[in-house]
């Protein structure tokens, strides 16, 4: 029962995800898509608001980090995780004032980065370019 529930929970969220970027690619004039490509849906987020290249080296340092380290608690992965908690901040701020909205919104991106990409892309809110 429990299994169930927490799987129901995943695909939601997942369901989630694929959805909020999907609105939000496409009221930035790029293919909705491309939020179904895993890698590609984070290059194409970070070129919203900023140089592609910022979501690569934030994809190699989460994804290649967690590779080579596995599971143990090594300084390298808190280091890690910390530069990408500090990557996705800046990136929520930013996505924030790409689309016109403060410093609150962005406050709301980071904690609630799904729900607030949804919100954002059914908002009356406009695309109007890096910030």
């Amino acid at each position: 029962m429990e299994l169930s529930i927490v799987m129901i929970g995943l695909v939601v969220w997942l369901i989630l995800g694929i959805v909020g970027d999907w609105l939000l690619f496409s009221k930035a004039g790029r293919p909705g898509i491309l939020s179904l490509i895993p890698g590609v849906n984070m290059l194409v987020e970070y070129s919203i608001c900023w140089s592609g290249w910022i979501g690569l080296i934030n994809f190699l340092l989460l994804g290649g980090v967690n590779y080579f380290y596995g599971n143990e608690q090594t300084a390298p992965v808190g280091v890690a995780g910390l530069i990408v908690m500090i990557f996705h901040w800046i990136e929520s701020q930013k996505l924030s004032r790409c689309f016109g909205k403060g410093f609150g919104y962005g406050l709301f991106l980071f904690f609630f980065d799904r729900i607030g990409r949804v919100c954002l892309g059914l908002s009356s809110a406009e695309y109007v370019g890096k910030r």
